[in-house]
């Protein structure tokens, strides 16, 4: 296996993908994350989690072909917009990363790639992303430009506010309404004729609050996520939720998992969702959180970072699964349904 040079004390990635590629590529490499999978799901889980909800509502429903074929497409989109995010952000970030003992090793506030190779880099995967939406529905494109210029802002809220967590979740979770765009799901209410609102209203409620759901969901892991750099950030200036909540993190943390598991709830009595739904989804989503809540050491990185990891993916397990379980339910009642036509 060919070992990449060490830079400043700092060996680069050397394993997998990394050891098939030129070194020179190393550096855009780890600026997309491609060494750290976690980060993917974090982007990821939301659209599988609009994709199989779409699924439930659409009429007609889409086949599981049709729901594999996006998601698949939209991996590779998410392995781009996330590079692409990833790389401004450290191209903003890179003062207070070299303050930071995690991140001072990445590779623009190391010195291997300058700023603005970052900018180009990042500039070439944005265009790579539009390119991605070609074939996409239309109804798509606005919701991911709306996307990318969250995750644009993102990096200046933890300059002027303790809420880039917040600003993480909207541009998150805003997946869910391009992953609906995706299988044609008219979301927005329309008036009929009368003047009173047709059945699209909890329709539009329930994906509002599938939404409301997914914030929560990232808020509350990346504040986890945060704590491992706490104390580093306290001196370099930087502002976080974990920084604002302090010792009352654990508090903050359970609030905001019961809200999450509320709008969950909503989802389900909304969309008349079947009991795999409420169980899976909404009972898989209660006790993994609450297992968090309970332990998380949020003074121990390893714990903080096992939980973003390994952790979220449980919930991101539960509520996909949760949701793919009454898409198949539906299906097979739309099956029968058909017999007595």
């Amino acid at each position: 296996m060919r070992q990449s040079a060490p830079c400043n004390g700092y060996t680069p990635p050397n394993t997998g993908v990394f050891a098939l590629m030129p070194s020179s590529w190393i550096p855009y490499a780890e600026l997309m994350r491609l060494d750290r999978a976690s980060g993917f799901y974090a982007f990821y889980w939301h659209y599988m989690i609009g994709l199989a909800f779409a699924a439930c509502i659409a009429n007609p429903m889409p086949s599981p072909s049709a729901i594999m074929a996006l998601a698949v497409h939209l991996a590779v989109w998410v392995v781009i917009l996330r590079g692409a995010a990833c790389t401004w952000n450290d191209n903003l970030d890179q003062d207070f990363d070299r303050k930071v003992t995690r991140t001072r090793y990445r590779p623009i506030a190391r010195g291997t790639v300058s700023t603005m190779q970052g900018h180009l880099f990042a500039l070439i995967q944005v265009a790579l992303g539009v390119v991605l939406l070609i074939p996409m529905p239309d109804g798509c494109g606005g919701h991911a430009a709306a996307i990318m210029a969250t995750l644009a802002i993102y990096p200046l809220g933890k300059r002027f506010t303790h809420f880039p967590q917040v600003i993480l979740g909207v541009g998150f979770s805003l997946a869910i309404l391009m992953a609906c765009a995706a299988l044609d799901v008219e979301l927005y209410t329309r008036l009929g004729s009368n003047g009173d609102s047709d059945d699209l209203l909890p329709q539009t409620m329930a994906t509002m609050c599938l939404f409301a759901a997914c914030l929560l969901w990232t808020v509350i892991f990346d504040t986890v996520y945060a704590h491992q750099d706490v104390d580093d950030d306290v001196k370099a200036g930087v502002r976080s939720l974990a920084v604002l909540l302090g010792g009352h993190s654990r508090a903050g943390l359970l609030v905001m998992a019961l809200a999450q598991c509320v709008f969950l709830v909503m989802v389900g009595i909304m969309c008349d969702f079947s009991a795999i739904y409420f169980m899976a989804s909404c009972g898989g989503t209660l006790v993994t959180l609450m297992t968090m809540v309970r332990t998380v050491d949020l003074k121990r990185p390893e714990s903080c970072a096992w939980w973003f990891g390994p952790g979220s993916k449980i919930v991101g397990v539960a509520i996909v699964g949760g949701l793919l379980g009454e898409y198949w339910v539906r299906r097979q009642l739309v099956g029968v349904g058909s017999l007595y036509m």
